[in-house]
């Protein structure tokens, strides 16, 4: 059904997508992000209310999928917590799940989120099933943009990097280890931090020892998700801001270890709005 009224989000750590659809008319509008781990479902309310709260209209289906909601209770808390603002008809997914569906439809795949953050599953065409355990910014996600921040710092105070690279840096950020640590352990939201030097990343990514952090890194990615073989021959689908933008060392890795890769976008967004007016 094209022209029924519904909305739908998409959040990952840095931030929340929405698209309103009312009788086939499409409004569009961008929130702080939210991550079931990290993130307050309080923060995000007070901003769909000042973003958007005028234009909701209570109790049509309202999906949100969302970095970090991978149990039911969380589900049912971030669902109990959003009744408030749109009304019973409400549900609340992980972002794996509205990959799936944006890229996938019903077909079946693999898919992968490298942003902020990384994780990845395979879908049967109905349900998402992990490979893996994403294990967050300290203990893996793997070529996200927290995990590409890391291996940057630790090349730069370390002196493992050219001295190129160095003297940009530090022309550009000016920084000290000291200051980095501390704003790593004293300051909210240090995955974010970390991710924030993905520009710098991505501005030098030509030179060949920044070429080697990014492309060992999506190697690392392939290595802790899918290091067993399984669904392997399944084409693979990528979603997020770092898959998105260094979509071509990703194709360039993927494809020499074999694999089928598919779609690469940056958000989801679009193809939910299409899989919810297919499929609903």
């Amino acid at each position: 059904m094209a022209n029924h009224s519904f909305i739908v989000g998409d959040a990952g750590g840095t931030g929340t997508q929405w698209r309103i659809v009312k009788d086939g008319n499409i409004s569009q509008f961008e929130t702080v992000g939210f991550n079931a781990y990290t993130h307050s479902i309080e923060e995000l309310k007070e901003s769909i209310k000042d973003t958007f709260g005028r234009e909701i209209v209570l109790d049509i289906p309202t999906y949100l999928y969302a970095a970090g909601i991978d149990t039911d209770n969380q589900a049912m808390v971030a669902k109990a917590s959003l009744a408030d603002l749109f009304g019973k008809n409400v549900s609340t997914h992980n972002d794996l799940l509205g990959v799936a569906r944006s890229l996938c439809g019903k077909e079946a795949g693999n898919v992968c989120i490298i942003g902020t953050g990384a994780n990845a599953c395979f879908y049967d065409g109905e349900l998402v099933n992990k490979v893996s355990a994403s294990l967050g910014y300290v203990l893996g996600d793997e070529a996200s943009g927290a995990y590409l921040g890391k291996k940057l710092l630790k090349g730069i105070f370390r002196n493992q990097l050219s001295s190129e690279i160095i003297e940009a840096f530090q022309n550009q950020y000016g920084i000290t280890s000291h200051e980095v640590i501390q704003r790593i352990y004293d300051q909210p939201r240090p995955n974010h931090f970390l991710a924030s030097f993905a520009p710098f990343i991505f501005e030098h990514r030509n030179r060949l020892d920044i070429y080697e952090l990014v492309s060992s890194s999506i190697n690392d990615f392939f290595d802790a998700f899918f290091f067993e073989t399984r669904h392997a021959e399944m084409p693979f689908h990528f979603s997020g801001s770092i898959a998105f933008h260094f979509s071509d060392l990703l194709r360039e890795v993927g494809t020499d270890r074999g694999f089928i890769i598919k779609n690469i976008v940056q958000s989801p967004i679009s193809g939910l709005v299409l899989y919810h007016q297919q499929y609903d």
